[in-house]
């Protein structure tokens, strides 16, 4: 919850909206946004490979003639470093450690075990010994040295010993065998051929062959008595060898990953040498790895002597990139300024801009950076795909190219990066620039990978490199990108419209579905409201398609235009089928204050169930500041004197429509609920009312704070006829229906109360 109400704050600090805002705190916003990314970026995309030689790429034709300036080495490539230290870490032995004083432990409790089996006296009991006595005699061996053995295996262990006293053969074998030493590993558990048994300093070298763990020793050992005894208790033995002897040599880790990094510094970074004055690469000549490698030497050889001799260069080269970063921004912001001032000066776009910029360039950074993977799997695409949905194609394209530079220079992708950025964005910002179904990310899909295959497919023939290589590329980096990307966008859409409230077709779409909790509502409780918000819906889809606008926005926010009136839905003439207008028992300021208050409701309704702030738009303009005629002469008659009823409190507070899409929803409202109160409607009646109305609101200054022309405002007219016809078309009168003289009784009746314009009370 703090995150998010955090996150609110700052979107509100650049959502203020004012009339004239401060230049001053808009340079402020556009100076931080700027400097942010100028030094941010360039520090994500740091690399080692842009200052003057590796501008070029492997396969590609060197434009000029490169001749070594001085004396330098030629460093390794990242393979030949990585197999080189393999190599030197697999001539590493895996070093052993001698244990002082085990040795000694393990002979002590060999003896004390000996010596125990000797001094008992279970063989002066009578031959018919139980085995009672037999286990007595057991657990007293064990509780004294800690050994555990079955009885069967003391017996037979105690008769041996007692009848070959092998005493001072046992303890000399062993102090032969610890003298050669037993390690703790097994041989299957060391990686390498050698070993090194490290004794008071001085290091042994084994085979891994030659050394003898625990168990190995033990069965040695068995083996030996049974070539000198016989009846040897081989499995006795072995159960209390394994619980009396332990190794005199451990494996030291330490020392060994030690020696192992040893190994690997020990490997030159460099090969040969290249000498001062020497050709490195010709103009016109074909870079192989092996050029590539020089001029990558040679780069890295000028950093470390400049370094060494103090100069500027690493300075000046880093500033390079801030230049460069700079120029590109600068671009991006000109463009904005000069061609899209609504955004430029909306921080808060503006602020979505930079972070999609700021999010590709990130997990470019990541790819090209911790991840090493190829710059073919860079998903340039998010940002071009992201500004498209959620700003407008026209950003898009300018954040593509200007991701595409930033990748292409700055971080040393080079034209390949370049090229495949800028034809693969605008393959896929036509792809989905107007989403509206799932469908359209899979052919998003189909489209980037078509447009990678074509890219790549150009580049390898002007290298003429082989069509293998092309193959394994898009195969294992460009296909699985072009899948990867459009899907992310997709799954991360709905992040940035929830948190920038952007209302995306996609989001226009869910909220046109009827079952939408809002509209079920109203068509339940408001039911007349329902239908009136439907037709209006209609009518300004076919307008704000006639004109160029959004028909989708324009029809979802007819949608929702009044749901307000769900509270009191009697007091709204749509809604009233008893034919009892509830405004006759009310004083007219009254009703106009319930009227009013629909819009108010609406907008906490629309707050309630988080409808986006453009759809928020259409209940907060869909009146205007438009008089409420009817109940304002209605007031005048009362008073009997114009200058004592004020014109302000019968009027709707605003604001008036900001946008084309509200101004036509204002209009199609107003037409559908006046044209329903003509008598015997015709074409030429129908057209001459509706023009007449939508006169009256221009004349009442509703459309002077947004941008629609007259031209439009024709078109639009033009646009709601076919509809308006349609609904007023001539039925056939069938049997039984009511006469018309009563159903004009009814309606002369329902003027009387003061019902007879529906524009007046409040649709």
């Amino acid at each position: 919850m703090q995150i998010s109400s955090l996150w609110a704050k700052l979107l509100q600090t650049f959502d203020k909206k004012s009339e004239r805002p401060s230049p001053l705190r808009e340079m402020i916003h556009k100076g931080v946004y700027f400097l942010f990314m100028v030094v941010v970026i360039p520090l994500l995309l740091s690399t080692d490979n842009s200052i003057q030689y590796t501008d070029v790429k492997i396969g590609s034709v060197a434009t000029k003639k490169v001749v070594a300036p001085f004396n330098f080495f030629i460093l390794k490539t990242k393979e030949e470093l990585k197999k080189e230290r393999e190599a030197a870490v697999a001539r590493v032995p895996v070093y052993f450690s001698f244990k002082p004083g085990e040795q000694e432990k393990s002979l002590d409790r060999l003896s004390r075990v000996m010596a125990y089996i000797l001094n008992d006296n279970l063989e002066q009991r009578p031959t018919d010994t139980s085995k009672t006595i037999l286990t007595r005699h057991n657990r007293l061996f064990r509780d004294s040295l800690g050994i555990s053995v079955t009885t069967q295996y003391y017996s037979s262990l105690n008769r041996f010993v007692r009848e070959n006293r092998p005493i001072k053969y046992t303890s000399g074998w062993w102090k032969k065998r610890y003298k050669n030493g037993v390690v703790d590993l097994k041989a299957g558990e060391i990686e390498r051929d050698e070993v090194i048994l490290i004794r008071d300093d001085i290091e042994h070298r084994l085979q891994k062959s030659q050394l003898v763990d625990m168990d190995s020793a033990i069965v040695d050992f068995i083996a030996a008595l049974q070539k000198r005894y016989k009846d040897v208790p081989g499995e006795a033995w072995r159960v209390v060898l394994s619980q009396t002897l332990k190794p005199n040599f451990y494996s030291d880790v330490e020392r060994t990953e030690k020696e192992r990094q040893k190994a690997i510094n020990s490997v030159s970074l460099t090969k040969e040498m290249v000498y001062e004055n020497e050709r490195i690469v010709d103009a016109n000549e074909r870079i192989t790895e092996d050029i590539y490698q020089k001029l990558y030497s040679l780069e890295v050889a000028r950093v470390e002597r400049s370094k060494k001799e103090g100069n500027w260069q690493p300075i000046i080269a880093k500033l390079g990139r801030f230049m460069l970063a700079a120029a590109i921004l600068f671009v991006v912001g000109l463009y904005l300024f000069s061609f899209r001032k609504k955004i430029f000066y909306d921080n808060k776009k503006l602020f979505l801009v930079t972070l999609i910029i700021l999010l590709n360039i990130v997990i470019a950074a990541i790819i090209s950076g911790p991840l090493n993977w190829p710059v073919y799997v860079i998903p340039t695409t998010i940002g071009s795909m992201l500004t498209a949905i959620l700003i407008d194609s026209g950003i898009g394209f300018v954040v593509t190219v200007a991701i595409a530079l930033l990748l292409g220079g700055i971080q040393g992708g080079g034209y390949d990066i370049t090229m495949l950025t800028i034809v693969s964005g605008m393959i896929s910002i036509f792809a989905v620039y107007e989403i509206r179904n799932r469908n359209q990310i899979f052919k998003a899909v189909l489209y980037i990978a078509l447009s990678y295959l074509w890219i790549i497919g150009a580049l390898t023939f002007l290298r003429f490199d082989s069509l293998n290589s092309m193959i394994r590329i898009f195969s294992y980096n460009l296909l699985p990108n072009a899948v990867f990307a459009p899907l992310v966008t997709y799954m991360i859409l709905e992040v940035f419209e929830r948190g920038f409230d952007v209302t995306t077709d996609v989001r226009l779409l869910e909220l046109s579905d009827l079952n939408h909790p809002l509209l079920k509502e109203l068509s339940i409780k408001a039911p007349g409201t329902f239908h009136h918000s439907m037709v209006v819906g209609n009518l300004a889809e076919a307008a704000a398609e006639e004109i160029g606008e959004n028909s989708l926005l324009a029809r979802v926010g007819a949608y929702y235009h009044d749901i307000g009136k769900m509270e009191k839905p009697e007091y709204f003439v749509e809604n009233q089928m008893d034919a009892k207008n509830r405004h006759s028992e009310l004083k007219p300021n009254m009703s106009a204050l319930i009227l009013v208050s629909h819009v108010k409701t609406g907008l906490e309704l629309a707050e309630q169930y988080k409808l986006p702030g453009r759809i928020r738009d259409f209940i907060a303009e869909h009146h205007g500041t438009t008089l409420m005629n009817f109940f304002y002469n209605k007031a005048v008659a009362l008073a009997g004197d114009k200058d004592k009823v004020s014109e302000a409190d019968f009027r709707y507070p605003g604001p008036k429509p900001q946008s084309k899409g509200t101004a036509i929803v204002m209009m199609a409202d107003t037409v559908e609920a006046a044209t329903r109160t003509l008598q015997n409607p015709t074409p030429s009646r129908i057209r001459a009312f509706v023009e007449g109305l939508v006169d009256a609101k221009y004349r009442d200054g509703q459309f002077d704070e947004c941008d629609i022309t007259f031209k439009e405002v024709k078109q639009s007219i033009d646009a709601f006829m076919p509809i308006l016809y349609g609904v007023f078309q001539h039925r056939i009168e069938y049997p039984g229906a009511v006469k018309p003289g009563k159903g004009a009784a009814r309606e002369k009746n329902r003027d009387k109360n003061g019902n007879g314009s529906r524009a007046a009370n409040g649709n």
